[in-house]
């Protein structure tokens, strides 16, 4: 066989595998970028939905803490109310009736 020939069919061999490898790497890599794509897309919607989360906890605690001042400042009022009212049983001679709290 002429050695051109089988430098030609082994050359040709070669090139066909690195061809074949070539192709292959380039499918495993576009396979990674789609990989790390979702995996981008993903990440960058669990972030999206903790943020709202983080925001609406931050909102509701808002809320709670103002209805929390509003109680209190309502409970306030009212001690004040039942200590006028007692001064005013104790001034009329009355000895005010006291009733323990639940729990005690």
């Amino acid at each position: 066989m002429d050695p051109a020939i089988v430098v030609a069919v082994i050359g040709g061999g070669f090139g066909i595998v690195s061809m074949a490898y070539t192709a292959r790497q380039a499918r495993l890599a576009r396979q990674d970028k789609a990989e790390e794509d979702a995996r981008l897309a993903r990440l960058a919607a669990e972030d999206g939905a903790y943020r709202r989360a983080t925001e609406f906890d931050i909102s509701v605690q808002a809320r709670m803490q103002a209805e929390i001042a509003r109680q209190a400042e309502q409970i306030r009022a009212l001690q004040r109310q039942v200590a006028y009212l007692t001064r005013q049983i104790t001034d009329a001679g009355l000895v005010p009736i006291t009733v323990p709290e639940e729990g005690s």
